[in-house]
């Protein structure tokens, strides 16, 4: 628990910089807005929309009324988080749960400056964690806290029960990221359903070994999430096939968050997720 609350710490102190110097003007510029909520209703003038006249007011009153709403500012922020067996794995000192983490206190410091509320859904086969969206720095801390804390252990990811559980409990419009590496299928129905009520961000964690087979000789390979094992000779056949492989399952997952209007970002273990999402921030602020 120590070596945890260490790294919270530093976690803390380096992504609290990076949100104060970069991070905190671009966060609500970049987001989709939750929306209007009524304000109040006043008498119908030239040029308001019908579509917004209050039609009980209006027969009470003897004159037309309309409704007038204003823009929400409070932005719920709810991130899902990957926490199965395949996110232990690392070719180099960080591993994708230790990136997840990251990703996860620059972008929830980011909200939290921002007087947003923050909350997480820890998914692996099965709902492992659900922290209900509150505000403030103490909340986020608990949360991260939380994430590195997580014990390898339960294979599998249930993408589609983690978004169905995250559209059953946001009920106002929110933001929604997702930090996996999307080594899931049959979720893009729920994946769907979840993108049509809030703005849904799919982050994918990647490694280096995920894309190239390592040039070697025989070589004993365990999935971790099904526990098979395999010797593999790395031949340049194999390693072509290998890339070949992964890259398919890359421009599927591509697709199907193509195909649900989900906006996408990939971020390996070797990148800086900071620059990364400074990045995919300025790109997404240019678009809106």
């Amino acid at each position: 628990m120590e070596e945890i609350s260490r790294k919270v710490k530093k976690l803390h102190f380096t992504s609290r910089k990076l949100v104060d110097t970069i991070f905190a003007g671009n966060y609500h510029s970049v987001f989709k807005g939750p929306g209007l909520e009524f304000d109040e209703v006043r008498e119908y003038s030239d040029g308001d929309d019908t579509r917004f006249i209050d039609w009980n007011v209006t027969s009470r009153m003897g004159v037309p009324y309309t409704k007038t709403f204003r823009e929400e500012r409070e932005v719920v922020l709810q991130v899902l988080v990957d926490t199965s067996s395949s996110l232990y794995f690392s070719s180099g000192h960080v591993n994708k749960r230790d990136l997840a983490g990251h990703l996860f206190a620059i972008v929830a410091l980011a909200a939290v400056a921002n007087n947003d509320k923050v909350g997480c859904l820890l998914f692996s086969d099965r709902i492992e964690t659900q922290i209900q969206p509150r505000k403030g720095k103490k909340h986020v801390l608990k949360q991260i806290t939380q994430i590195l804390s997580v014990k390898e252990g339960r294979k599998g990811s249930n993408l589609a029960l983690a978004c169905k559980t995250a559209s059953k409990t946001m009920k106002r419009r929110g933001i929604c990221l997702i930090l996996s590496d999307f080594r899931t299928n049959h979720y893009k129905t729920e994946l769907t359903l979840l993108a049509r009520k809030h703005d849904v961000i799919a982050i994918r964690l990647t490694d280096p070994l995920d894309r190239e087979f390592p040039a070697s000789g025989l070589i004993h390979l365990e999935d971790p999430e099904s526990g098979q094992t395999l010797n593999v000779m790395g031949t340049r056949s194999m390693r072509r096939q290998y890339h070949d492989f992964w890259e398919h399952e890359r421009f599927l997952w591509l697709r199907r968050c193509q195909s649900a209007g989900v906006d996408t970002l990939e971020i390996s273990t070797e990148d800086d997720p900071a620059v990364k999402l400074l990045h995919f921030f300025e790109r997404r602020k240019k678009r809106k």
